[in-house]
């Protein structure tokens, strides 16, 4: 029988290392020559973060220009906070660039970005912020040359009158638009003809110059959309927002309902509206979508909406919503027992005697929870059956307990109490743990922290009130630090 020993055999290693985290991809660096070989790409390929510090997570204190040249082959995938002329510009692998220039930086933006950007080919995703109100378009001549670019985000800029025509050129062969607090010279539109037929996703917040009637033109040419966000005002009406349809009575809303219901975007299953919708504009939107995978209610969460999307709860993967009184506590309970397949849920409040006197929940995939469970003063004893309920979600990584002050929670003024006592044991198959928020709960001690880092392995960040003193909470934050964990007291 052979005794060869699986780790020494690269496409075993290469397996692991799909489950590790990245401080642990540099701590197997240090094990043999072998492992260096193997696990060297996968540390720099994935996201690698520059700041003005010269800060990396990497073995070494400090990130000089030598290691990043030395390295630079290596990177698919670089996010610039800022940046100086020291470093390489050139990086024959990238695929994803994302800028953020700091605020008081835009003449160095000049100097560097463009270069940047015409010395990498290669890039596939481009996302250009800025921290400044004075920051410009980038060098659109540079992007043009970029023959793979799919992804386009900007944020805090402004697109100059004489860029238009190659702003929408770029755009023809995207796959991503996402465009946030960015400036169109006024009254900016798009011809009739124009057609993004690439388009899979598009983001428009705080986009000005366009107006709604801009805006809905570009949604409109975009025909295979699939997610969409969209945050816009009601002041402007589009009785003419489509010159083939003119005769389309009825709000902005209903207009914008009856183009899904005619299925200008057949292809649309994630929905983001912000905006002063209101829960029936939203139950006209739902109606005409042939499936919902994704979709932001936020206010507009209510019966009428949740009679709507009964239909669409076996392929619902991601729902946020506001839940505060007492009828929506009902209609979300209801949710988390009515959909399978759900991965990411934002709920508001929900009281803990609907979750204990409700159906039991099936959605076990959960990865990511953020909800309230409210308490009443008589109703602690209910405490440990809500952590046996979040016990059954094994694959959850993200809880968020979050506690609000309104006149509904008055009445139910206590949230989940992460203490041993009230039954924070039960969560310790939670193997895949990574990040807790609790709000307004009652203090953690020492015990339920360091209970947390025995029991919690992929943990990460905890943000939590303690009541430990000084001594105490300096060595806790210490011993959470040696393990990389963000503690936040």
């Amino acid at each position: 029988m052979s005794n060869i020993n699986p780790l020494n055999q690269p496409e075993i290693r290469l397996l692991i290392a799909e489950h590790l985290k990245r401080s642990d991809l540099v701590r197997c660096l240090r094990v043999c020559w072998s492992w260096h070989d193997t696990f060297l790409p996968l540390v720099w390929e994935k996201y690698l973060s520059v700041d003005n510090s010269c800060r990396i997570e990497l073995p070494q204190d400090v990130m000089t220009p030598e290691v990043l040249r030395s390295h630079r082959h290596l990177i698919k995938d670089l996010k610039i906070v800022d940046w100086s002329g020291n470093y390489p510009i050139a990086f024959p692998r990238i695929q994803k660039l994302d800028f953020h220039l700091d605020k008081g930086r835009t003449p160095f933006l000049e100097k560097y970005l463009a270069p940047l950007i015409r010395q990498n080919q290669s890039l596939v995703r481009l996302h250009l912020r800025s921290d400044s109100n004075d920051y410009h378009s980038p060098d659109w001549e540079a992007l043009l040359e970029l023959p793979h670019l799919r992804e386009l985000s900007l944020g805090m800029s402004s697109i100059q009158e004489d860029d238009i025509v190659r702003f929408w050129t770029i755009c023809e062969n995207l796959e991503s638009l996402l465009l946030e607090h960015v400036t169109f010279p006024r009254g900016t539109t798009l011809h009739a003809s124009m057609c993004f037929r690439n388009i899979r996703e598009l983001m428009l917040f705080s986009v000005s110059g366009m107006e709604n009637d801009g805006l809905f033109r570009l949604i409109s040419a975009c025909p295979n959309l699939e997610d969409l966000a969209w945050s816009c005002s009601i002041s402007v009406d589009l009785d003419n927002a489509l010159e083939d349809d003119g005769a389309m009575g009825g709000s902005y809303f209903e207009k914008f309902a009856k183009e899904v219901a005619r299925k200008r975007w057949p292809k649309l299953t994630s929905l983001t509206m912000g905006g002063q919708w209101t829960e029936e504009d939203m139950c006209l939107i739902i109606e005409g979508m042939q499936r919902v995978k994704k979709i932001d209610l936020y206010d507009t969460f209510g019966p009428l909406t949740f009679q709507v999307l009964q239909r669409h709860f076996n392929n619902l993967v991601q729902l946020e919503v506001e839940s505060n009184s007492e009828e929506t506590s009902i209609l979300l309970q209801n949710i988390m027992c009515f959909c399978p397949a759900l991965k990411k849920l934002k709920g508001g409040s929900v009281l803990a005697k609907d979750v204990v006197e409700g159906k039991p929940w099936v959605c076990l995939s959960l990865e990511t929870l953020s909800i309230c469970f409210m308490f009443s003063d008589t109703e602690q004893h209910l405490q440990p059956l809500i952590f046996e309920c979040l016990a059954k979600l094994t694959r959850l990584e993200q809880l968020y307990s979050w506690a609000f002050r309104t006149p509904f929670h008055e009445k139910y003024p206590d949230p989940l109490q992460f203490r041993l006592e009230s039954g924070l044991n039960a969560l310790s198959g939670l193997r895949r743990m990574v990040t807790l928020f609790s709000s307004r709960s009652r203090s953690l001690s020492e015990n339920e922290l360091k209970w947390m880092l025995a029991h919690w392995k992929e943990l990460t960040s905890v943000t939590a009130d303690v009541d430990i003193d000084d001594r105490t909470r300096i060595e806790v934050q210490n011993l959470f630090k040696s393990r990389g964990i963000k503690l936040r007291l």
